[in-house]
């Protein structure tokens, strides 16, 4: 049920972007787990890949349940463990899209926010985390679109931490349109009531990385529940 009091349709399949023997790219939609959740994106791609076997899949890095976007997986343990060594290596890079609270000033000059930050899923209250826990943390981000609402991002990690754009969004008093965790429920609900979607407005629609053999980059459009945000 979402918060709309609208019953959420189990996800049948998961669209693939790009696939081979040894590993697939899909574009997760919000609301669903990578692992360790039911109808999560591990058991979905086993019915959907391998129905009535028992072959495995291998989430090869993290999405938070509530972003969209790029993620990796592998079909079977090494191909797994060799594509997490190039995320563990940072060799693989990960862009994002958000709409973010509020306007900003759109410009084509990168910028950085750099807010030390715990690597610990925290709260609105407190999105930096304790004092003795909190850690470098560096956010490149460009304003591609503002009205007196929102703002689109474009987001790039220099480090990554837990919830590190959620969090720096946050502490710069833009959080992220439908963050349950960062921004305002008050206002969330609000914004979900006006436009007729629950979702948190991140999604990784970029991902390049040594794979298949050879750096490539994957790519997916902004969202189109994104630019709903900025018709008038």
């Amino acid at each position: 049920m979402s918060s709309l009091g609208v019953p959420m349709k189990p996800a049948q399949k998961l669209p693939v972007v790009e696939k081979s023997k040894h590993w697939l790219i899909i574009n997760k939609p919000t609301g669903i787990s990578v692992h360790n959740e039911a109808g999560d994106v591990r058991s979905i791609l086993k019915k959907q890949l391998h129905p009535g076997t028992f072959h495995d899949i291998y989430p090869v890095h993290r999405l938070d349940k509530e972003t969209s976007g790029l993620l990796v997986v592998a079909t079977e343990q090494e191909a797994a463990a060799s594509l997490s060594e190039q995320f563990q290596n940072h060799k693989a890079e990960k862009m994002y899209y958000a709409v973010l609270r509020g306007p900003m000033d759109v410009s084509d000059e990168w910028q950085e926010w750099a807010f030390p930050i715990s690597d610990k899923a925290e709260g609105r209250k407190n999105p930096q985390g304790l004092l003795k826990d909190r850690i470098e943390a560096k956010t490149l981000y460009r304003v591609l679109e503002s009205n007196k609402f929102f703002s689109l991002v474009e987001l790039r990690l220099l480090t990554g931490r837990q919830h590190q754009i959620r969090k720096h969004s946050a502490l710069a008093k833009h959080a992220i349109v439908g963050d349950p965790r960062y921004n305002d429920p008050t206002y969330n609900s609000k914004m979900a009531k006006i436009y007729g979607n629950d979702r948190m407005y991140l999604h990784a629609f970029r991902l390049t990385l040594p794979i298949g053999g050879r750096v490539q980059t994957f790519e997916t459009p902004v969202p189109p529940d994104f630019k709903k945000l900025f018709q008038s």
